[in-house]
């Protein structure tokens, strides 16, 4: 079990210091919203601040482009990421892309899942194989933290992918 897991029982820690950003649900529209929201933080100089990112939905698709490009990402002194567009591209070229039609077709007609089809579109698109081993160890300090949430459809809970750890409260 991870060491950050509560239980019935345990008292929460303290809050810890820093600079959060909480991305909220709403599939592609939210997805792009975020972007923008992105973009204005890195234009203040807050983003490279930032010491965690949670997300849902559609902002999840953002922030785990961001988490994923973070390594990439060139801040300047200011602290404002001078190619940013890395993220902003890559998100961008996801909401140009169609894949609900192709993948419930397909998932009718065709051997596998619609999950299956939807997931493999997306690491074609956006991903290109990379896990959440891949987003920045913030213990390290080469990053925030980055908890990236959704509803597991089989069971309605939460389920939590972050860099140490996935799974729901069960």
């Amino acid at each position: 079990m991870p060491t950050n897991t509560l239980l019935a029982d345990d008292e929460p820690a303290a809050p810890e210091k820093g600079i959060a950003l909480a991305l909220s649900g709403g599939g592609f529209r939210a997805m792009v919203f975020h972007l923008g929201a992105m973009i204005r933080l890195n234009e203040a100089g807050l983003l490279k601040r930032l010491s965690r990112i949670s997300s849902v939905s559609g902002g999840s698709i953002t922030a785990a482009v961001l988490g994923l490009k973070w390594r990439e990402l060139s801040f300047g002194v200011d602290g404002v990421a001078t190619n940013l567009d890395i993220v902003v591209g890559a998100v961008r070229k996801m909401a140009a892309t169609s894949v609900d039609a192709g993948a419930i077709i397909g998932g009718i007609l065709l051997p596998g899942t619609i999950a299956e089809r939807v997931a493999a579109a997306y690491d074609k698109i956006l991903f290109g194989g990379t896990t959440l081993q891949d987003l920045p160890d913030d213990r390290t300090g080469k990053g925030p933290r980055f908890i990236l949430n959704a509803t597991n459809v089989q069971s309605a809970a939460l389920w939590r992918f972050a860099r140490e750890y996935m799974g729901d409260y069960r």
